[in-house]
């Protein structure tokens, strides 16, 4: 045996698709762009496939030596900023054409509808295995009627990739079910799915799927030094991070921390929300005169500065969230995590300070830290020991080992079929 050790796989080489516009601050994208860094880091050609335009890309922080193709996109899709890309003869001509130049090795997904579907029928078609990165499986819409809402999303889920839609009870309500199904249809195609969440992982075990692999997802380093903090002056600083949509619960968040402010009197808790969607208008409104600072949508890069101006991180979702990046980002920032979800787990052993999911509950936690900050500060020194999970080089060493999994497998299957 080698005294070095055991012979280290060949890099691979990785397609990593996205049906995204990955210059929209979510979670998904920023999970795709950090991946795409540590497995880039860790030897891996990449070449990414997505409808944004390579400046737009850019922007969205891609790393360098990566190849970036654009697929042209039909339409956006209002009040989701999802790109409408059809799984059509062309796409798979393109994609084929990719794959080819490209020898790539293996096909990684980041989304569920028209190019994640052209891709994993070109996968097939060249031989290629398929590993499917589940960003949420708890997909949720409040639109009513429901069975309306649920016969159209499974008419454009259909009319994008050309699949009948899987019928799997996998929520109450009609058009979750419909909505939580496109994700299964495309899991089931896979050859392996990865979540990065163990909650997530257990529901999507549940809905059927065999080979579910459970990997945080990572992000690097960034130029702001992530210390913990070493006091909380005043006033107390928090900032909420994502989509002001309904699901990541903008709105409770907002009121909570006004009456909080009421309560305590001017000058002693001060918010930043960070993000757009449909709902930023109305949070704006809902804060009134309050002491918010309202920043819209940022650049990436910019994210780490704006945590390290803050003492604590606010994540008011609830029965949404697989394992959302704004952990990641706070843990590496050095900053502990506000959150209502009991469901997750990732990165908040320590870091976390749970709530409850209420306006009153969270608006009453925000007093009692304002006036005992102790439990900020021990949130913010747990970071610690808690940026290991989301190490860039441990991302890439899990992501490579699957992909070898999956290359042997589908090698090992060949050869039985031709035997």
């Amino acid at each position: 045996m080698d005294p070095s050790g055991p012979a280290r796989s060949p890099a691979r080489r990785v397609a990593v698709i996205c049906d995204y516009a990955l210059d929209y601050l979510g979670g998904a994208q920023t999970a795709l762009i950090e991946q795409v860094a540590a497995l880039v880091a860790h030897g891996a050609d990449v070449v990414v496939v997505a409808p944004s335009s390579p400046e737009a890309a850019a922007r969205a922080g891609l790393s360098e030596g990566v190849t970036y193709v654009q697929v042209p996109a039909r339409w956006v899709l209002p009040g989701l900023a999802l790109p409408v890309v059809a799984n059509s003869a062309g796409l798979r001509r393109l994609l084929a054409a990719v794959f080819t130049e490209h020898q790539v090795d293996v096909v990684q997904l980041h989304s569920e509808f028209g190019v994640a579907a052209g891709a994993i029928s070109v996968a097939k078609g060249l031989g290629l295995p398929v590993v499917h990165t589940v960003h949420t499986f708890f997909w949720q819409t409040s639109l009513r009627p429901q069975r309306l809402v649920a016969a159209l999303v499974r008419a454009f889920h259909r009319g994008i990739t050309g699949w009948r839609p899987t019928r799997a009870g996998l929520a109450d309500r009609a058009a979750d079910g419909a909505l939580r199904n496109m994700t299964l249809g495309v899991a089931q195609r896979a050859d392996q799915v990865v979540s990065p969440s163990a909650h997530q992982a257990e529901r999507l075990r549940a809905a059927g799927l065999e080979r579910v692999a459970v990997v945080p997802n990572t992000v690097r380093a960034s130029g702001h030094a992530a210390r913990p903090l070493e006091g909380v002056d005043i006033p107390l600083r928090i900032i909420w991070i994502g989509r002001c949509e309904p699901e990541k619960r903008i709105l409770p968040f907002v009121r909570a921390l006004t009456a909080a402010q009421r309560r305590l009197g001017p000058g002693r808790l001060r918010g930043v929300v960070v993000g757009d969607g449909s709902q930023l208008a109305e949070a704006r409104q809902a804060a009134g005169d309050a002491e918010i600072d309202f920043l819209g949508r940022q650049d990436h890069d910019r994210v780490p500065e704006l945590l390290a101006r803050a003492h604590l991180v606010a994540l008011t979702s609830y029965g949404f969230d697989n394992q959302p990046m704004t952990i990641v980002e706070a843990v590496a920032a050095g900053r502990g995590v506000l959150y209502c979800d009991p469901a997750l787990s990732e990165g908040l052993a320590g870091p976390g300070i749970e709530v409850p999911v209420s306006e009153a509950g969270i608006s009453a936690a925000l007093v009692d830290l304002v006036e005992r900050p102790d439990r900020v500060l021990a949130a913010s020194r747990a970071t610690e020991q808690a940026r290991a999970e989301f190490a860039p080089e441990a991302h890439a060493r899990r992501m490579s080992d699957l992909y070898d999994d999956a290359i042997r497998r589908l090698r090992g299957d060949r050869t039985r079929a031709a035997a």
